[in-house]
């Protein structure tokens, strides 16, 4: 197909009678199809390498991001970060990995439990809902959360075959 035909195809989608979207709203709606697209045909599952010079904390943050970046995340996943008894059997860590933010309370009280900061400031924004991180790692939970997330690799690259 050369792009003349794509532009009349796209141009004739436009035409096309939608219930309750206009043509601005069938763009926008294409945009967001093509980068859900592009990210799914380009994503590549998120690998961590034991780094023992690397600090726990420091390999938790970036790891995660990328993860959220790279939308390996489920529903499920994220229902599960949530529950302390999880966390504490997988991660070993006292806490929630992630806390859904609320939106009727300061970002500062959120962060805190017992009086201490046990959130990192940051809020990160998974499926459309925003997210504080936990923060209280230590060396010993290292080995668990690099497990977590060769299982996750696994599981990316299971599912995208």
């Amino acid at each position: 197909m050369d792009k003349k035909q794509f532009k009349a195809k796209v141009l004739n989608l436009l035409e096309q009678d939608v219930n309750g979207l206009t043509s601005k709203n069938k763009i926008k709606y294409m945009k967001k199809w093509i980068r859900e697209y592009e990210l799914a045909q380009h994503s590549e599952p998120v690998t961590v390498k034991p780094q023992d010079s690397i600090k726990v904390g420091i390999l938790v943050q970036t790891t995660i991001r990328k993860i959220i970046r790279a939308q390996q995340l489920s529903e499920e996943r994220i229902r599960l970060l949530q529950n302390p008894r999880y966390c504490k059997f997988t991660f070993d860590i006292n806490y929630p990995f992630l806390k859904r933010v609320k939106w009727d309370t300061p970002l500062s009280e959120q962060r805190k439990i017992n009086g201490y900061d046990l959130y990192w400031k940051e809020v990160v924004t998974i499926h459309n809902e925003r997210y504080l991180i936990c923060n209280d790692w230590c060396e010993r939970n290292k080995p668990k959360f690099i497990n977590w997330v060769k299982e996750l690799e696994y599981e990316f690259t299971k599912g995208s075959r």
